[in-house]
């Protein structure tokens, strides 16, 4: 569940802030916490400072620890979010974290299992496979013989991760306004998607749900198989599944030859697509090291912490950008991207269509070889974020998922034309799509739709003659310059306020200096008053010019956010 944002900065998370604040400084990042007003005792930048910006970004999260590398992980597969740079530099980001002491990994196992180590295992390995931040696997003996790996949860792991998350809500909310995320996104937007998908991370059983679903919808294809899972022996902290005897696939390149390297590059394909287009359901991180490869050939899938699910619309739309981009139809793709994405203002179609018309020339023809630092699917995604197409996640993450297999593809089969190689699978995609049986199943659905639309219409129809007749309807107009035009007219208001203000309190503060005596008391009290008020009017003056001269610089809403942004940053509730 979503961390709630009306939670405040806990005294417990300033030692945390500062070192944060410590390490985006020394990495060229101080304008952030000047945003944020956190810019006091900024340590000198180093020399880390003047690296690119998307490798200063790699060092930033890889020195503030797992939960921001894990952060960036998540990223990594977000085209729609983070410029290409900053993606390929993300790419490589793992987690340093050495394993759990096998003292540390019994008492996982048996608080899990609620039984000693010993009464579910033959034999574990104490000796990790691999070990992340958030878990490590090892090689195990089921009371049965059966062999399998099994995925344990970092203890004391969650709560860290939950503490980073409240730091990050709370950075983010002061951020808000101030930092312009690419697309519809906003900072808070960010760490709430983040927060989601570290939450469905942390839970073990829907990573289990995920493979399990895998593993049917691809049991029957040829070429390519799923890990077993063994759901008994699964918790919310542990999981256990078949253990793989094969090579990860980055290790196989040098060593599968001709033809067998092309089968497993049209198997890495197929699959891909009959995830997205058929089944709807896909493996949103297929990078070389969660793909393995089997003696005999046969393409094994791991690791489904990342899946995407597409609805039936979703894969529609997904269809018939795909047709078009392998059958060079910009205008097509132009106006099915336009439909299934959300925009803020109007959108310059024309220059949309043109832009993606030079994109289809570039490919056409072209070998994976050629293109080696594009990507079909992720181009069109960043090019919807030049033009302030907002898409949905899912179709980020599957364009992110799309460009891996791209480079597998690229580094099997060198040279080939990525738009023959496709062809065949647009060609039976759009058999399927306009196969009879479709073509009446969607006649019979519109039928069905405008019959109820029609059945309505008399009813509607009365609504509304009843609400004009009786004055219930209420036409509203929008003008976009309208918000401009007030806001002009409150900054003359207040201009003139200050002005009248200034001059009453000016011409007041003469008065009492000409009545400098009598002194009550032996006191020049209106001498007194007349200073201060003369005081009091020159700083109304002041402050005329002021906005006068840097109105366009002033902005009340964002510096009252900003001072909320403040004030709850360094307020002090415990979480309840």
């Amino acid at each position: 569940m979503a961390t709630s944002l009306n939670k405040t900065m806990r005294i417990q998370d300033l030692v945390r802030v500062n070192e944060i604040s410590l390490v985006l400084a020394a990495n060229g990042f101080g304008h952030i916490l000047h945003m944020v007003g956190l810019s006091s005792a900024l340590p000198p930048a180093t020399d880390e400072s003047t690296a690119p910006f998307a490798r200063r970004v790699r060092q930033v999260l890889v020195q503030l620890g797992p939960t921001f590398i894990k952060l960036g992980q998540v990223l990594s597969v977000r085209p729609d979010i983070l410029p290409a740079d900053v993606l390929k530099e993300l790419e490589s980001l793992q987690d340093q974290v050495p394993p759990m002491g096998f003292d540390q990994v019994r008492s996982v196992v048996e608080a899990e299992m609620r039984m000693s180590l010993e009464e579910v295992f033959a034999t574990f390995d104490e000796e990790p496979l691999g070990s992340a931040s958030i878990a490590q696997v090892h090689a195990a003996t089921l009371l049965d013989g059966r062999e399998v790996a099994v995925k344990l949860q970092r203890l004391g792991i969650e709560p860290k991760i939950r503490s980073d998350l409240h730091i990050l809500y709370s950075l983010a909310s002061l951020l808000e306004g101030n930092v312009k995320v690419p697309g519809l996104h906003t900072p808070l937007a960010v760490v709430r998607e983040f927060d989601t998908a570290i939450s469905l991370e942390l839970d073990f059983l829907n990573e289990l749900r995920s493979a399990q679903r895998m593993y049917r919808n691809m049991k029957d294809c040829p070429g390519v198989r799923v890990p077993e899972m063994y759901p008994r022996w699964c918790t919310r902290r542990m999981m256990v599944m078949e253990k793989v005897n094969a090579k990860p696939l980055r290790e196989m390149y040098g060593i599968l030859k001709g033809e067998e390297r092309k089968r497993v590059a049209h198997v890495i394909m197929d699959t891909t697509f009959r995830q997205a287009f058929e089944h709807g359901f896909f493996h949103g991180d297929p990078h070389p090291g969660n793909l393995f490869v089997e003696e005999d050939g046969t393409l094994v899938l791991l690791d489904f912490g990342v899946t995407g699910l597409l609805t039936g619309a979703m894969q529609d739309t997904l269809v018939n950008a795909f047709t078009a981009m392998v059958f060079r139809d910009p205008e097509t793709l132009a106006m099915t991207v336009f439909r299934a994405g959300a925009t803020s203002g109007r959108v310059d179609l024309r220059a949309f269509i043109d832009e993606l018309e030079r994109k289809m020339v570039q490919y056409y023809g072209a070998s994976l070889d050629d293109l080696a630092n594009t990507a079909t699917f992720m181009e069109v995604v960043q090019l919807c974020v030049r033009f302030e197409i907002s898409l949905p996640a899912e179709f980020a993450v599957l364009s992110r998922a799309i460009t891996l297999v791209e480079g597998e593809v690229r580094a099997l089969m060198p040279g080939i034309d990525i738009v023959e190689e496709v062809r065949p699978y647009a060609q039976r995609l759009m058999s399927r799509r306009f196969a009879p049986e479709r073509v009446m199943h969607d006649a019979a659905k519109l039928m069905i739709q405008a019959q109820g639309h029609f059945r309505d219409l008399p009813t509607q129809m009365t609504q509304m003659l009843m609400d004009l007749e009786g004055g219930n309807i209420t036409l509203i107009t929008k003008d976009p310059d309208a918000e401009l035009l007030r806001d002009e007219i409150r900054a003359a208001v207040l201009r003139l306020s200050l002005a009248a203000l200034a001059s009453t309190v000016t011409m007041g503060s003469l008065i009492f200096l000409a009545v400098w005596s009598p002194q009550p008391f032996g006191i020049p009290v209106f001498g007194l008053l007349g200073g201060a008020f003369l005081g009091l009017g020159v700083s109304l003056f002041g402050a005329l010019g002021v906005h006068v001269l840097f109105a366009r610089f002033l902005n009340l809403a964002a510096w009252r956010r900003r001072a909320v942004g403040f004030f709850l940053f360094f307020s002090w509730r415990r979480d309840r």
